[in-house]
C-alpha cells in the first residue's frame, strides 16, 4: 500500500481548517497543521487528533469531523522538529495566517527555508492571506536569490465565506459542532469550493501531481485577484457598512431587503463590471462577458445572504483603515470605475457609511478629509479629489437617512435625488 502524500498547513484558522485541511483530508492526504494557539493544539490532540467544521448549505448546516490530523506548535522545539520533517516530505504546503507580516515575524520564512533545504522532489506552496502578491512575497523571503525549479509558489483567490462563531447561545441554538469539545468556538463556512490557484510552474518531467484537482488552476491569476478584491470584497464591505447602520447582525439579514440587489448587485454589475468587463472582456474570459459577469454577480449575492451562513457584519467591517485604503476594495474599485467613466455612487455610499459609523469615536475626524490623511502620498491629488467628491455627495444622503423610518437606503437616495 502506497504511503499517502503529505499536506502541510501553516496556520490553524478558518481558511486552513475549513478549506485546505478539510479537502486534503478528503483526498486521503496525511494532514499536518502548524498552529501557535496552544489551547487549539491541545484540544485537537485530546479529541483524537480530530476537529470539526460546520458547512452552511442553502437549506441546512452540516457538521463534519476532520481527521485524523497531526498538529504541532512551531514554538515548541520538539514540535518544530516534526514540522520540519513534514515540510521535507510535503507535496503541497499552504500558508493561511493573519497577514503576510507573519511570514517573517512568525518565522514562516525560516521554517520553510530549513525544511526545504536539500530536497529535490517538487513541492508547491500556496499563499492564502487574501493579499495580492502574497506568494511572490513569501518566495522572495524564502529564496532571496531565486527559488529552485522544483519549488513553486502559487497565488490563490479564495472566495469562500464564513468564519468562527464564539457565542455559546448561538452555537447551541444552531447545533454547531465546536472545533473541539468545550473550546467555546465553532467554524461555520459556506458550501463553496470554486477556488482559483496559480498554475504550478513545474516542468512536466518533475512529475508533480496535485491533491487539489477540484480547484481551478490558471496561468494568469491577476484578473481573478482583482475580481475578488474589487468585486467580492468591495460589495461585501459596502453591504457590511450599510447593514451596520441598519442594525443588522448578520449579512443574511439582507434576505428580503431590496438594498441587497439595488445596492449590492447593481454595484457589482454597474460599478465593478463597468470597468472590469471592458478591461478583461477582450481576452475572452467568460466571467468578463456580460452574461458571465452577471451570472457570477448573482451567484455571489445569493451566497452572501445565505440564511444558514450567519456571516457576522462586524467581521466584514473590521480593520476599516486597511479596507478603505487607497488600493483596497472600496476605494480601489471607485478609482477604476471613475477612470472608466462610471460614477461609483453605490460604493461611495459604502465609504460614506464607514465615515458615519466612525462618528462614534470622538477622536476620529468626521468627514472625508480623514480619508485623504489615511491615503497620504499614495493618492494622486486629482484622483483623490474626485473620489472624495463622490464620498461627500454620498455622505449628504446618509446624513439625512434614518433607517427606522426609511428602511431602504436605495429608495431614500432616489427620493433625495441622488440617483
Amino acid at each position: 500500500m502506497s504511503r499517502p502524500v503529505t499536506f502541510v498547513g501553516l496556520g490553524g484558522g478558518a481558511i486552513q481548517l475549513g478549506l485546505w485541511a478539510y479537502y486534503a483530508h478528503r483526498q486521503g492526504c496525511r494532514v499536518v497543521i502548524s498552529e501557535v494557539d496552544r489551547a487549539r493544539v491541545a484540544g485537537i490532540r485530546a479529541n483524537g487528533n480530530t476537529y470539526a467544521i460546520n458547512i452552511a448549505h442553502f437549506d441546512y448546516i452540516q457538521p463534519v469531523t476532520v481527521g485524523p490530523v497531526e498538529v504541532y506548535d512551531p514554538t515548541i522545539p520538539a514540535d518544530r522538529v516534526r514540522l520540519l520533517e513534514a515540510v521535507r516530505e510535503a507535496n503541497e504546503i499552504n500558508t493561511a495566517v493573519p497577514s503576510t507580516a507573519v511570514y517573517r515575524k512568525g518565522g514562516i520564512d525560516q521554517l520553510l527555508r530549513e525544511g526545504l533545504a536539500g530536497r529535490s522532489a517538487p513541492v508547491l506552496i500556496y499563499a492564502s492571506e487574501n493579499q495580492i502578491g502574497a506568494a511572490a512575497q513569501l518566495r522572495d523571503l524564502v529564496y532571496p536569490e531565486g527559488a529552485p525549479p522544483h519549488v513553486g509558489f502559487s497565488e490563490t483567490v479564495i472566495e469562500r465565506m464564513g468564519g468562527p462563531q464564539g457565542d455559546p447561545a448561538f452555537i447551541a441554538a444552531h447545533r454547531l459542532a465546536e472545533i473541539t469539545p468545550g473550546c467555546g468556538a465553532a467554524l461555520l463556512v459556506e458550501d463553496f469550493d470554486s477556488i482559483v490557484v496559480e498554475k504550478p510552474p513545474f516542468a512536466p518531467e518533475l512529475g508533480f501531481s496535485t491533491s487539489f484537482g477540484r480547484f481551478r488552476a490558471v496561468e494568469h491569476i491577476g484578473m481573478y485577484e482583482e475580481l475578488k478584491l474589487l468585486g467580492h470584497n468591495a460589495v461585501h464591505f459596502l453591504l457590511g457598512c450599510v447593514g451596520k447602520l441598519k442594525g443588522y447582525t448578520y449579512m443574511s439579514d439582507f434576505n428580503g431587503d431590496p438594498d441587497a440587489d439595488l445596492l449590492g448587485l447593481d454595484a457589482l454589475i454597474l460599478e465593478t463590471g463597468g470597468w472590469f468587463r471592458p478591461q478583461y472582456g477582450p481576452a475572452g474570459a467568460e466571467v468578463a462577458t456580460d452574461d458571465g459577469f452577471r451570472a457570477w454577480a448573482v451567484q455571489l449575492m445569493r451566497r452572501i445572504v445565505n440564511p444558514h451562513l450567519f456571516d457576522l457584519v462586524d467581521r466584514i467591517i473590521r480593520d476599516p483603515e486597511r479596507k478603505i485604503a487607497w488600493h483596497d476594495r472600496i476605494i480601489g474599485t471607485m478609482r477604476r470605475a471613475l477612470a472608466a467613466g462610471v460614477v461609483p455612487k453605490r460604493y461611495a455610499l459604502g465609504a460614506a457609511a464607514l465615515l458615519l459609523l466612525r462618528r462614534a469615536a470622538p477622536d476620529v475626524p468626521r468627514n472625508a478629509s480623514w480619508l485623504a490623511g489615511l491615503w497620504g502620498d499614495a493618492a494622486d491629488p486629482g484622483e483623490r479629489e474626485n473620489v472624495i467628491t463622490c464620498v461627500e455627495a454620498a455622505g449628504e444622503v446618509l446624513g439625512a437617512w434614518d433607517p427606522s423610518v426609511h428602511p431602504s437606503l436605495h429608495a431614500f437616495a432616489r427620493r433625495a435625488g441622488y440617483w
